[in-house]
Parts: structure tokens; C-alpha cells; sequence
């Protein structure tokens, strides 16, 4: 179970885990990169809409943006952005069937398996590699357990525009 399903103080342990990359400061920090993010978004809506051409500026702008963000934080390479997307539209699209939305969870559950792997050879500044280097290297949780808060965040911050 995620932290989303403990109580305390379970719930307060693995919500401080990851609680310093949701923080002011944090958040701070990453303005520049997300007013990159922003305004990458917008010269692509921009060209998508020359000569007049219609766009959809929920998909092409509102929808990306927060996937892109938290992907960045968790430590999700950019080049996975689309792939994990389209499994997760699968896992939350209510027009998909039960079989594939269950396939699209254990993808992405599989993505983040093999992310943890390579995250504790080839280290980063992120949620992943903080949760492999203080927690699950000195063993005070499970490689499920990484992999689970991983899943969590990743759907929560794709939730918040759906």
C-alpha cells in the first residue's frame, strides 16, 4: 500500500519521504524550469495554430503540462513522456476495457520497476533516486515500495488535469 492508504504515523513516514520535493522551496527552484515547460507548450500551440488552424487547447497545452512536470520531478527521462502518457490515458480513459486499463497500470508499474533499477546505477537529482538512496539502500523500505510511491505520484499528477 501507498501512503495514500495508511494512517498515521505510517502515513506521515513515507509522506516526509518525498515531502521535500513538494515543499516552497522546491517549488522555487523549479520555476525556471517550469516556465520553460510553459512556454515550450505555447510556441507548440502557436505553430499548431498558424494560418488559423483550430488547435485543442486542453490537449496541446492544459493536459501536458502537469504530466511533464511530475515526470520531471519523479526523474522520468523526457524521451518516456509519450509512451507513459498514452499508457496512462489508457489506465484512466473510461472508454478503454477493463483488460486494457489493467495492462496500462502494469506497464507503467513495469516502467517504474526498471526505472528503480537503472535510477541506482546512473543517479540523479529526483524523487526516485532520493527514495533508492535514503530508504531502500539502507533498507528501510522495499524496491516495491519505491516503485509503488513512484506510481502513486505519477498518477496523482496526471490526475490533477483530468
Amino acid at each position: 500500500p501507498t501512503f495514500v492508504d495508511m494512517d498515521a504515523p505510517d502515513h506521515m513516514h513515507q509522506r516526509s519521504m518525498v515531502s521535500a520535493f513538494f515543499n516552497d522551496a522546491y517549488v522555487e527552484s523549479r520555476l525556471p524550469f517550469i516556465r520553460d515547460t510553459v512556454q515550450y507548450y505555447l510556441d507548440r500551440l502557436i505553430r499548431a495554430g498558424k494560418d488559423g488552424k483550430e488547435v485543442d487547447l486542453v490537449k496541446h497545452f492544459a493536459l501536458p503540462i502537469p504530466s511533464h512536470i511530475i515526470y520531471d520531478i519523479l526523474g522520468i527521462p523526457i524521451e518516456d513522456f509519450e509512451y507513459l502518457s498514452g499508457c496512462d490515458a489508457t489506465r484512466t480513459n473510461g472508454s478503454s476495457t477493463a483488460a486494457a486499463a489493467q495492462a496500462a497500470n502494469k506497464e507503467i508499474l513495469e516502467y517504474l520497476e526498471r526505472l528503480v533499477d537503472k535510477k541506482t546505477t546512473n543517479p540523479s537529482h529526483d524523487v526516485i533516486i532520493t527514495l533508492v538512496i535514503q530508504q531502500l539502500k539502507p533498507g528501510h523500505i522495499e524496491k516495491l515500495d519505491v516503485v509503488q510511491i513512484a506510481f502513486l505520484l505519477l498518477v496523482a499528477g496526471n490526475a490533477t488535469v483530468v
